[in-house]
Formats: structure tokens, sequence, C-alpha cells
């Protein structure tokens, strides 16, 4: 800690000390300046009335004409001796009788006064001066004129003073007064000593305080008070600021803990979010599979229909042939028999491939409604972490500063939570559009199968009419007539069920990207995942942080 020059006490100390020495000083120095012009004003108003006390006493003698230095005007002259005052008549400027005495002892008579006194005081006015030097002393003196009866000035009245007592008396004026201030100025020493120890102990006291609280020990109290209002403010300020620590503390540790329950259930989230969607990668798995086993079945069935319309037209040869050569029926007739064989075994093949077909796009109906729920179970999810985030934001908001960070997290989780829903709408929309078309391959197949079996019932008519051919030739031109005819329908319904097998490859063609467009949103939402995952990491290690930083305090 820096080392200070200077105490609390030593500054509040020079503080009072300074000002109060400046104000003695300055009061001392006008007081002794105003007490020696007031004395020195005082002095010269004593003299001007002596002076005219002698002038009043000493005219009536003139006048009367019985002047003379007599035991009575030396009393007179003498009388104020004991004040230091002493009295002095002067005919023109010379000293008649006079009450001062010079370096021999004797009276100072005979003697003229200072020169240019006497030329001033007998125009009519008075004289006062300092520093006058008479017998050898200095003095102050005041002159006033005399004058006879007729009001002609014949002399001058003198009173003075020696400078020495007045000196002394301005003396001891300044040195009561320099008394006097050093009195005051120790006694406000002393008051200002004990108010800056009054004032110390409660900074000390406040200070210990704030020491305290800013180690963390929010639990402590403190019992110093000041009569001071700034330092009484300054202690509740203090313990206001502890209160609120407290509560900012609590607050902190009871929203520290929601968050990492917070992310606890968003860490769950995501794992079941993890599981459902592989879940889903699995079911879009086998869809892709059945798809492709749909797609060889096709072309089987293909392949097989191709096989019947090369059946159905060497029929369609064999009796036109037939027609033109009923002699040679036996012959063509073995023949006939030999192929409608090959016929009916295809026939039931064809038979059993459609089953398949319809057996496979059942299967992967049954898949697809697979894909639904697990569809359905992300956009729970989603929901749910949409939901897990917008709670997250309004605790990061009443966290204020502190939880800004936890609300971009908050914020993210929301976005992610906000395009899982949109994916899993749109897995959604795609599964309804491939239930929709198996539904119509579901269709067409039954369809396919209904005209195989009808072709099987045909073959079987060809195969008994092949039978009576031998007894009933005439029957048998009619029958094979009739056989053209069912022949012609025959390849029509070939076509079509060759157009709705193209239709079929098309379909499963079209199942097999459904699904591949499925697995990349599931490969893309298991990112976002993973990027929810990291965040709500990060999200824990600042709840962390925050628990570390708020554990420095101690309620």
């Amino acid at each position: 800690m820096k080392k200070h020059k200077l105490t609390f006490l030593a500054t509040s100390i020079l503080m009072g000390l300074i000002p109060l020495l400046v104000a003695s000083v300055t009061i001392s120095a006008v007081a002794i300046y105003q007490t020696k012009s007031n004395l020195e004003e005082r002095v010269y108003l004593q003299l001007q009335a002596c002076a005219m006390s002698v002038r009043e006493y000493f005219e009536w003698d003139i006048n009367e004409d019985i002047l003379e230095v007599d035991e009575v005007s030396l009393a007179f002259i003498d009388s104020l001796k004991a004040q230091d005052v002493d009295l002095t008549l002067f005919l023109e400027d010379v000293r008649f009788i006079t009450s001062i005495y010079n370096e021999d002892g004797e009276r100072n008579v005979g003697t003229k006064s200072s020169e240019g006194i006497w030329d001033l005081v007998k125009q009519g006015k008075d004289y006062s001066a300092k520093g006058t030097v008479i017998g050898g002393r200095k003095y102050y003196v005041y002159y006033t004129p005399v004058s006879n009866e007729s009001g002609e000035i014949v002399g001058m009245a003198f009173a003075g003073m020696p400078e020495s007592f007045v000196n002394e008396n301005i003396t001891s004026n300044t040195m009561n007064m320099v008394l006097v201030a050093v009195c005051t100025a120790a006694f406000c020493i002393v008051i200002i000593v004990l108010i800056g120890l009054n004032i110390r102990k409660s900074i000390i006291g406040i200070a210990d305080y704030t020491h305290e609280l800013s180690t963390g020990r929010l639990g402590i109290s403190t019992s110093c008070k000041s009569g001071i209002k700034e330092i009484a403010v300054l202690i509740d300020s203090a313990k206001n600021l502890q209160d609120n620590l407290k509560n900012i503390i609590s607050k902190v540790d009871d929203k520290t803990l929601r968050l990492t329950q917070n992310v606890k259930t968003i860490r769950d989230g995501i794992q079941t979010s993890n599981d459902a969607t592989e879940g889903i990668m699995r079911a879009a798995n086998e869809l892709s599979n059945a798809s492709m086993q749909i797609a060889e079945s096709v072309q089987n069935t293909a392949a097989s229909m191709q096989n019947v319309g090369e059946s159905i037209s060497s029929i369609a040869d064999s009796a036109a042939a037939t027609e033109a050569e009923a002699r040679e029926i036996e012959v063509i007739n073995n023949e006939a028999k030999d192929n409608l064989s090959h016929l009916i075994s295809a026939n039931k093949n064809t038979v059993t491939i459609s089953e398949n077909v319809v057996m496979g796009i059942n299967e992967a109906n049954t898949s697809i409604e697979d894909i639904r729920k697990a569809a359905d179970a992300i956009t729970k999810i989603a929901g749910q972490t949409s939901m897990l985030a917008l709670n997250a934001s309004i605790e990061a908001a009443r966290a204020g500063e502190a939880g800004k960070g936890f609300a971009v997290v908050a914020s993210s989780i929301q976005t992610l939570a906000g395009e899982s829903d949109n994916s899993a709408k749109e897995i959604q929309e795609i599964i309804n559009e491939i239930i929709l078309k198996s539904q119509n391959n579901v269709q067409l197949a039954n369809e396919i199968k209904d005209a195989i079996d009808s072709e099987g019932d045909a073959l079987a008519t060809v195969s008994d009419s092949f039978d009576k051919v031998s007894d009933k030739i005439q029957i048998t031109v009619d029958t094979i007539h009739n056989i053209s005819t069912e022949i012609d329908a025959l390849n029509r319904d070939k076509e079509k069920v060759l157009d709705e097998i193209d239709g079929l490859s098309s379909i499963s063609e079209e199942n097999t990207a459904s699904c591949q467009e499925t697995t990349a949103s599931i490969e893309e939402l298991r990112s976002n995942i993973e990027m929810i995952n990291v965040q709500a990491t990060d999200t824990d290690n600042i709840s962390e942080e925050l628990k570390e930083s708020v554990a420095y305090f101690k309620l």
C-alpha cells in the first residue's frame, strides 16, 4: 500500500491552524496599528486639552497684567507631572514658565521653541507633532496660541508627553493583544484537535468497514457513528452497499443455479434430439432400401410384362395362322398348347411379382409412418427447446449485464429450435407426399394384379378351348376370333401396365431422392444439435465462471 505523508489528523490541524494563524496575525497587526493610532490620537486630544487649560489659566494673568513665576503658577505647571504631561507657557517663542527640566536639573526656561513653530502658531493655528526633542528627550507636543485682551497673539501654551511613555503604553497594549491572540489560537488548536480526533475515529471505522466489504466479507456489521452529516451519510451508504451486494449475490447464486438446471435440461433435450435423429436416419435408410427393392421389383415386372407382350404377339400370330389354315389346326394346336403353358407359367410369375410389389409398398408405408412419428417427435423437441430458449432469454434479461452472454446463447438456441421445427415440418411434408404417391402405387399395383388375374382367366379359357379344339374345329375358329379380340384388349392393358410400371419406377426414384434429401436434412439437424451442444457447454462454463466470481463474496 502506498504510504501517505500526512495523516487526516495532521491535515485537519493544518487546515484549521494555518487560516487561524493568518487570521490571528492579520487581526493582531490591524489591532496593534489601530491601537497605536487611537492611542496617539488620544494623546493629542489629551495634550490639546492640557494646552488649552494652560492658555485659559495664563490669559487671565496676562489680561490682568499679573503674570509672574510664583509658587501658584509653578504648582499649576507641575500639576500634571505625575501623569507624565509637561506644561509650558511661551511668550512669543521663549519659554516663560515650564515643568521641563534640562540636563542640569534646572527648569528649561528662557529657551526657544523649535524653528518654525512660532511662525505657524502666531498665525492663529495649533501645532502638533511627535519626535520633537526638548531637553534631550523626544516628546509628543501640542502648541496653541495665547492672546491678550485685544486678541493679539502674544505667546503659546504648550503640553507635551514623553515619547518613551507613549511607546511603553503601545508596547504594553501590543503584548496584551499578542498574548490574547496566542491564547485564542491555542484554545482553537485544542478544539480543532478534539474535533479532528472525533472525525478521524469515524473515518477509520468506515474505512475498516469498507475494507472488510472489499475483501468479500458481506456478513460483517459496524457500530461506527458520527454526528457529522456527511460522514453519517457515508456510513449509511456503506451499509446500503452491503445490503445491495447481499441481495445481488443472493440473486446471482439463485440465477446461476437455475442456469445450471436449464443447461442440464437443454443437454437432456439435445440427447433426446440426437436419439430421435438416429431413429429418423435409420428409418430413412430403411425407406431408401425399400425404395431400391421396389425399383428392382418394378424392373422385374417390366421384364415379365415384356415377355407377356411377346407371348400375346405370338398368340395373335397363331390365331391368324389358325384362321387361314384351319386344316393344320392340330399341329398348330399342339404348338399353341406349349406356348400357352409357357404363358400360364409367366402369368403365375407375374402374379407373384405383383404381390411382392404390393407387399413392398405396404412395408414402405409402414416405414414412412415411423418417419412421420419421428418427425412429430422432432417437432415436439423443437417446441420444448424453443420454450427453454425463451425461458433462458427471460432469465438472462432479469440477470442484466451478467446475463448478456447467456442471452446470445439463448437466442442462438431459439433460432436453432426454429430451424429444427422447420426441418421437421419439411420432413412431414415430404412424408405426406411419399404416402400419397405410395397409396397411388398400391392402387396401381392392385390394378396390375387384377389385369394379370384377368389374363390368367383368359389363358384358362384358351387352355379349355385348346382341349376341345380336336372335337370342335369350327368352335375353335370362332374361339380364335374371340381370342384375337381379347388379345387386342390385352395388348391395350399391357401397354397400360407398362406405363404404370414406368410411373412406379419414377416414384421409386423420387422416393430414393426424397430419402437422400431427408438424410441430408437430418445431417444438418444433427450439426445444429451439435452446435447447440457446444453452446450449451459454453453456457455451462460461463455459469461456472460466474459461480467462481460470486464465490469471492461471503454472505
